[in-house]
């Protein structure tokens, strides 16, 4: 049995569907392929964590004596927050498929993400721009944002740690917003003063649609970064308006699901067409999927190491640390990653993918991986 988080009565019930449309997907296509020829099932139980670490803390207890799990997918920040400490006592790896924080980048993990920091996959774009926009004078980065969370500060606190080891990329201010707010108009017009390239905004979609909208009325327009979270895909079902990113970009360390030929689209499809649902191939499923493709590959290598009657949650921590594993073996929906105990995530050989909307096409601005620069850590530990 593998448990996993989801969320369908706090603030990520709407993509909820999606989460659940892949896990599905992926986890049928395993068992009746490598999973019978190894003569495992793995079983996936999931519990509504409402995004809420106390949620997390109190129902973990039970999970462990009721399910006796050998891996937890997590959802997002609060599993970090509620379990990190508790999973190298409690023997049971956490695998999620968000972007890391720079407050979990410490050492002897038992969280592990096949994401880097978001600032890792804002620097991988910022990479792109320079190698074939800006390759003459230093990247002025901006950036809006919220202090309402302790991971969207990080996230500000990565990019500048990014800025200051980088002689080529520069922060010229953040404007730090409401969750929800109004209007954007007074903030995009005061970070516009400062003349950025670029404008990140790794918050949400209410801010990304605000900065666009904020943009037409000044008569502006400064190409916005967004993350997987809050980039074209997510920002386009939000406003239901695709054209409303036309010129904008997003980056992020998975496929962004442009492409219906990747092997993980095409088995996607296949299972939800044997299964009899019908979501369309999206960045969520991605997401969803590299969590428990990596699950489901960490099966197979603890199989090989202790008998498939042996599998636990050690015999899982350990089969994390047994290679590198292959863009192939993740069905093309995220690059080669090769974990070790110095982070949570794997440092060797970042890379993302970005994308943007050109005459109203979501499309790649490159067809390669695109390397990410080393960023110094910027929690002192």
């Amino acid at each position: 049995t593998v448990t996993c988080s989801v969320d369908y009565t706090g603030p990520y019930g709407v993509i909820m569907p999606q989460f659940e449309t892949s896990r599905k997907a992926f986890f049928a296509w395993w068992n009746e392929t490598k999973g019978k020829e190894l003569g495992i099932n793995v079983k996936v139980k999931a519990y509504d964590m409402r995004y809420d670490p106390s949620v997390v803390a109190s129902t973990w207890p039970g999970i462990l004596t009721g399910d006796k799990p050998i891996a937890h997918m997590g959802l997002g920040g609060p599993d970090v927050a509620a379990l990190m400490k508790r999973l190298p006592k409690d023997k049971v790896p956490m695998i999620m498929s968000t972007a890391t924080y720079g407050f979990i980048w410490v050492p002897n993990q038992w969280v592990f993400q096949p994401r880097p920091t978001y600032a890792h996959e804002a620097a991988g774009f910022f990479n792109w721009v320079h190698q074939n926009k800006i390759k003459d004078r230093p990247i002025k980065i901006g950036a809006i944002n919220s202090k309402v969370s302790p991971a969207y500060v990080d996230m500000i606190n990565g990019i500048e740690s990014f800025c200051k080891a980088t002689p080529w990329a520069e922060c010229v201010g953040t404007e730090w917003v409401q969750m929800k707010p109004v209007s954007l108009v007074s903030e995009v017009r005061r970070l516009s003063r400062k003349k950025p390239d670029y404008i990140w905004i790794s918050s949400n979609t209410t801010h990304m649609i605000g900065a666009i909208k904020a943009q037409k009325e000044l008569g502006i327009h400064i190409p916005l970064l967004g993350a997987t979270h809050d980039g074209l895909q997510m920002s386009a079902w939000a406003s239901k308006d695709i054209n409303l990113l036309e010129g904008h970009y997003d980056s992020g360390a998975v496929d962004p699901a442009v492409d219906l030929n990747v092997p993980g689209a095409r088995i996607y499809a296949e299972y939800c067409k044997k299964l009899g649902m019908e979501t369309a191939w999206n960045v969520v499923a991605v997401q969803a999927a590299i969590m428990e493709l990596l699950t489901l590959r960490a099966v197979e290598r603890a199989a090989e190491a202790v008998g498939p009657e042996n599998i636990t949650g050690e015999a899982m921590y350990n089969a994390m640390y047994t290679g590198p594993f292959t863009e192939e073996e993740l069905l093309g929906l995220a690059p080669t990653l090769t974990f070790t105990k110095d982070a949570p995530f794997s440092t060797k050989d970042l890379k993302v993918k970005a994308t943007t909307v050109k005459n109203g096409k979501h499309m790649l601005v490159s067809d390669a991986w695109i390397d990410v620069p080393p960023i110094p850590s910027w929690v002192k530990k």
